[in-house]
């Protein structure tokens, strides 16, 4: 159900796969010596290769070569698109169908793995929202700086939160997986940020015209240059 969402966010069709082989599963898996968990494989397979979900800024990590074992014990699935964070999977959870992924934002100060999302199948929806709306979708935008209470109470009121990948400085909203809205708040509680997201130009028109906001970038601006 969650894949259905994110082929519905980036205006995919749903009989359609954009996906790794199952050859090409069944080879990393005699690799690392190990199954993968359903809702990982079930990701791989129906959308692994599209391009704007998984390679426009964050990156899914590819069957070949790139997908391994951490020196700790994590299966890397994921890394953050300058490589200084990574996201993974422990391994004595793989025997799951939809386990928990963890992050590793490594730092001078601290590198230990931090949960991320409950399940697998959230993380990707996680993912497809922070990639969509930093260019992988058509059309997006963000702003940055503070923005008013009216906005942030407008969000609210018109879109629905998706909880599942919402936490107290990030606040994700949707219209049922045709758009979304997130929002960044600091330790007072302030938004700081926002971030939009759609395949559909009218439904991109329609958050510009209700948010009143002066954009720092929008996916026009590349248009007009």
């Amino acid at each position: 159900m969650i894949y259905q969402k994110i082929k519905r966010l980036y205006n995919l069709s749903e009989s359609e796969s954009f996906g790794f082989s199952e050859t090409e599963i069944f080879e990393l898996e005699k690799r690392l010596d190990t199954t993968l968990p359903a809702k990982l494989k079930e990701y791989y397979l129906e959308l692994g290769k599209e391009e704007n979900l998984n390679y426009s800024f964050n990156q899914l990590l590819k069957l070949n070569n790139e997908v391994g074992f951490s020196d700790d014990g994590y299966l890397v699935i994921y890394e953050e698109n300058q490589a200084v964070a990574f996201w993974g999977i422990k391994q004595e959870d793989l025997i799951l169908d939809n386990p928990s992924v963890y992050g590793n934002y490594d730092t001078i100060e601290k590198s230990d793995w931090e949960i991320e999302t409950r399940t697998t199948e959230y993380f990707f929806l996680f993912m497809a929202v922070f990639n969509g709306t930093l260019g992988g979708l058509k059309y997006n935008g963000n702003y940055f700086g503070t923005v008013d209470s009216d906005i942030v109470r407008s969000v609210e009121q018109n879109w629905t939160l998706v909880p599942e990948i919402s936490r107290d400085n990030q606040k994700v909203y949707t219209d049922d997986y045709n758009e979304m809205i997130s929002l960044s708040f600091d330790k007072t509680n302030a938004c700081t940020a926002v971030f939009i997201g759609t395949s559909h130009q009218n439904r991109f028109d329609s958050i510009l015209e209700n948010l009143d906001i002066d954009w720092s970038y929008l996916s026009y601006d590349d248009d007009e240059e």
